[in-house]
C-alpha cells in the first residue's frame, strides 16, 4: 500500500458475432432519463437481459456469480430498492451489506412486467453489474470476471457510457496458444499501443468526444493508487492513464458515476492476458493507515 490521502455483451451464434464485431453498445449518461422526484428506475426485463448474457458467456468466468449493486454517491448507507408493478403490487428488495443483489429470487417479477425502484435519483446512484469469482482477495479482480462484467453491463444498459462501442473482449486470433514468450512480448506492446490511443484522442482537437471503442469504468471499493495485471510470471502495472477515467475525453457536461478516484479501466480487449489473469488493485490509504 502506498500512503496517500485518499482525494484524489435469436441465437447464441449471432450473439457471439454481434458483440465481438460490433462491440457492446450502451448509455453513459445516466443509462435511463432521470426519474421523476427522487427514485431511479430500472425495468426488471433489462436486468434480466444483462442475466442472459451472463449465461451465454459462462465460460469466461466459469466459477462465478452474477449480482447488482448499487453505488451511491456520494457513499451512504441510506438506500433502499423495492419492486412495484402496473397492477398495484409492490414489495422490498433485501440488500446485501454491499447494498447488492441477486436476481433469482425476483424471476416472477419478468411477467409482472415489474420495476426495480431505487430511493436515490439517477444523479446520486450508478447501478452495476458485479461478476464475482471466489477465493480471491478483496482487492484482486479475475480478468475473465470483468470482460463478462462489461458485457453484462452493456447488455443491461449499465455500463454508463455514451453511445458508443465498448471494448469488453478481445479478438478471438489473439489468443496465445502455447507461445507464451511471444504472448508476453505483444502484451506490453498491446497496451502501449492503447494507452498512446489514448492520448491521441486527447489531443484530438477536430473532434475531442468522438472516441471510436471504450474503455469500461470499473468501481472499486477503496480509491485505487494503482492497478496490476498478473500471470503466471508476467506482471505489468497499468500507465496512470488507465485510472480515474483520464483516458476518456468526456464532454464537460458528463457526469461521472461515482467520484474518481474509484475509477479504472482495464485493457480487456487485449488477449494476451487471459481469463484467469488477476487485476490487483492497490488501494490509496490515508495518513491514519486505512
Amino acid at each position: 500500500m502506498r500512503k496517500l490521502k485518499a482525494g484524489g455483451a435469436a441465437s447464441l451464434g449471432g450473439l457471439v458475432l454481434g458483440l465481438l464485431a460490433a462491440g457492446a453498445a450502451a448509455a453513459e449518461a445516466p443509462a435511463r432519463p432521470p426519474a421523476l422526484g427522487k427514485e431511479s428506475v430500472y425495468a426488471y426485463a433489462e436486468l434480466a437481459q444483462g442475466r442472459q448474457t451472463f449465461d451465454a458467456f459462462r465460460s469466461l468466468a466459469p466459477g462465478a456469480e452474477l449480482r447488482y449493486r448499487l453505488y451511491p454517491h456520494p457513499p451512504r448507507r441510506d438506500v433502499a430498492l423495492s419492486w412495484r408493478d402496473g397492477r398495484g403490487g409492490k414489495g422490498a428488495v433485501k440488500l446485501a451489506a454491499d447494498r447488492s443483489f441477486a436476481l433469482e429470487p425476483l424471476a416472477g417479477l419478468e411477467r409482472r412486467k415489474a420495476q426495480l425502484v431505487a430511493n436515490l435519483p439517477f444523479s446520486e446512484l450508478s447501478w452495476r453489474p458485479v461478476v464475482s469469482s471466489g477465493g480471491l482477495p478483496a482487492n484482486v479482480r479475475r480478468l475473465g470476471d470483468l470482460r463478462l462484467e462489461c458485457m453484462v453491463g452493456a447488455q443491461g444498459r449499465l455500463s454508463l457510457r455514451d453511445e458508443r462501442k465498448l471494448a469488453c473482449l478481445p479478438p478471438p486470433e489473439t489468443a496465445c496458444g502455447e507461445d507464451v514468450v511471444a504472448c508476453a512480448r505483444r502484451a506490453s506492446v498491446a497496451l502501449g499501443e492503447a494507452m498512446l490511443k489514448g492520448l491521441t484522442r486527447l489531443q484530438d482537437e477536430k473532434n475531442p468526444y468522438d472516441q471510436g471503442r471504450a474503455q469500461y469504468l470499473f468501481i472499486s471499493d477503496k480509491p485505487v493508487f494503482s492497478v496490476t495485471l498478473l500471470e503466471g510470471g508476467r506482471q505489468f502495472t497499468l500507465p496512470a492513464i488507465w485510472l480515474y477515467g483520464r483516458a476518456e475525453p468526456f464532454t464537460p457536461f458528463f457526469q461521472w458515476p461515482y467520484p474518481r478516484e474509484y475509477l479504472y479501466s482495464v485493457p480487456l480487449e487485449v488477449g494476451e492476458w487471459s481469463n484467469d489473469a488477476q487485476v490487483v488493485l492497490e488501494p490509496m490509504v490515508g495518513e491514519d493507515g486505512k
